[in-house]
């Protein structure tokens, strides 16, 4: 798996969850992973989550730490748990860096104590599963009682660059795993 920390600010609104748009704004092909660091504002027919969309809810926060998960051939239960394994790498880096279990995972969420430190959502299209993952760096322009990296001490740019590693790390991994068996009947 590809992975990439992009050292410009990319905001983030929902519409660049879609296939081969790691490919066309970055030159990353094939299986990948993505961060970078911007803005987050999801509103109306971009909102992947069908709770949100029916609620009419935004997702937003003026400074986010992105990650963008393309993996093609895969079905939604795949990509989900994909998704959850990544929110489980973030969890653990988090907590490593930090040298307490300061962040907890819910679902395909994470928080310290009741704020919210993410966003997270995956979905598939004809060709890919995708994912995204926001880690609030501020809780300013955040709609929900929120955490942040900042407010626990994390350095995002760092923090990337291990999740990353982790996350493509472990995605090689198994797939390394899947073919040392044989099927059986």
């Amino acid at each position: 798996m590809n992975a990439k920390f992009i050292k410009e600010r990319v905001d983030y609104s929902g519409r660049e969850l879609r296939s081969n748009w790691l490919k066309e704004r970055f030159g990353i092909e094939g299986d990948a992973v993505a961060a970078f660091a911007g803005s987050c504002r999801v509103i109306g027919e971009d909102l992947v989550d069908l709770e949100d969309f029916e609620l009419g809810l935004t997702v937003e926060g003026d400074r986010m730490l992105h990650f963008i998960v393309e993996i093609f051939g895969t079905s939604l239960p795949g990509i989900v748990f994909a998704q959850r394994l990544l929110c489980s790498i973030a969890r653990e880096e988090i907590n490593s860096g930090c040298g307490k279990a300061l962040v907890e995972r819910r679902g395909d969420d994470l928080f310290v104590g009741e704020g919210k430190l993410s966003v997270s959502v995956a979905t598939v299209s004809t060709i890919s599963g995708l994912i995204h993952l926001g880690l609030n760096i501020t809780c300013e322009g955040v709609p929900v009682k929120a955490a942040s990296l900042d407010d626990i001490g994390v350095d995002y740019a760092a923090l990337a660059r291990k999740i990353l590693t982790m996350f493509a790390e472990e995605i090689d991994s198994c797939r390394d795993a899947s073919k040392k068996v044989r099927p059986v009947s």
